[in-house]
C-alpha cells in the first residue's frame, strides 16, 4: 500500500521535546493554497541540527541542497511546492512551526518501521511488537532513520535488532505503507516519511525470539492489539497497525 493522498493530522498540535509552542492552525486553515494572512509561526531548528551539518543534516542555506524536493504519494513521487525562499513546504499543510525542528533534512526525512505481529499462543489475541519510546514514553513500532545508501529492508532489520534484540530479515516482506507521516517533529519545512514492512510470525517463529530493549527504546514487549493500545501509539503508528489488521482479517476488540 502506498501513501494515500490524505492522511490524518492528529499530531499537528503536538510537538517533540524542546519545540516552542505551535502557532494555532485549524484544519480549515492548513492547506497552503488557502489564505491565512495572520499566520506567523515561530522559527525553530535545534542546535544539534546545525552542529551536524554535512553529516546527517543539510546545510542551513537551503539553496545549497542539490536534490529535488519530492514526497511519496499513491501516485508515486511528486514534487512539493516551495516558499519564496526556496524552502520546501510540508505536503500536510501548515504545522505552526517554521524551520527544521529536530529533523536534519530540508523536506522529507526518510525512515523505516518494522511491523511484526503474532497471535498469543495462550490467549489467541493478535499482538504487535512495540517499544516504549525513550523521548515521549508512548508506545511505538521500532524504527528509525535510513542511513545514506542503505536499502529500506536493511534499515528496518537494523532498527528492529537495535531496539528490540530481534533479528529478522525483511527482504521479502510486504510493503504496508510508504509515505508521509504526521509526526510531532514535523515543521513547515521538514517532515517524516516512512516505509512500513509487515511480518506475521508463526507461534514457532515467535517462540524463538528473545526481547531486549536497546538504543532509544525504554522497554519492548508484545502488546495485545485493541483500542486502548491503538489510542496511545506514537504518530500514525496506530494507522499502520490497523492496516496490518485489515491484511490479516482482524478487528480491534474494545479492551
Amino acid at each position: 500500500m502506498m501513501a494515500p493522498d490524505v492522511i490524518p493530522r492528529t499530531n499537528q498540535k503536538q510537538s517533540a521535546k524542546g519545540y516552542p509552542p505551535r502557532f494555532p492552525v485549524e484544519e480549515s486553515q492548513a492547506a497552503w493554497d488557502l489564505p491565512f494572512p495572520e499566520y506567523d509561526p515561530p522559527e525553530y531548528t535545534a542546535v544539534q541540527v546545525f552542529e551536524h551539518e554535512g553529516e546527517w543534516a543539510d546545510p542551513a542555506d537551503v539553496k545549497l541542497v542539490n536534490r529535488p524536493f519530492v514526497t511519496q504519494t499513491a501516485r508515486g513521487e511528486v514534487p512539493v511546492i516551495v516558499d519564496e525562499g526556496g524552502r520546501p513546504l510540508n505536503p500536510l499543510g501548515r504545522t505552526g512551526i517554521r524551520g527544521r525542528g529536530l529533523l536534519g533534512k530540508w523536506g522529507r526525512n526518510l525512515a523505516g518501521d518494522p511491523l511484526v505481529t503474532s497471535v498469543n499462543p495462550e490467549t489467541g489475541r493478535l499482538q504487535v511488537l512495540v517499544i516504549e519510546r525513550g523521548d515521549s514514553g508512548r508506545y511505538a513500532l521500532p524504527g528509525g532513520m535510513v542511513d545514506e545508501g542503505e536499502a529500506i529492508s536493511e534499515t528496518i532489520a537494523r532498527e528492529l535488532r537495535e531496539e528490540t534484540g530481534v533479528d529478522l530479515s525483511f527482504q521479502s516482506s510486504k510493503v504496508l505503507y510508504s509515505g508521509i507521516v504526521d509526526d510531532p517533529r514535523n515543521t513547515d519545512h521538514a517532515w517524516m516519511e516512512t516505509t512500513v514492512l509487515h511480518q506475521h510470525l508463526s507461534p514457532a517463529a515467535r517462540a524463538g525470539l528473545r526481547l531486549r530493549a536497546g538504543d532509544d527504546a525504554r522497554a519492548v514487549r508484545w502488546a495485545d492489539v485493541g483500542e486502548l493500545l491503538l489510542g496511545s501509539m506514537h504518530a500514525n503508528h496506530q494507522d499502520f497497525v490497523r492496516m496490518a489488521m485489515q491484511e490479516l482479517g482482524q478487528t480491534a476488540p474494545p479492551d
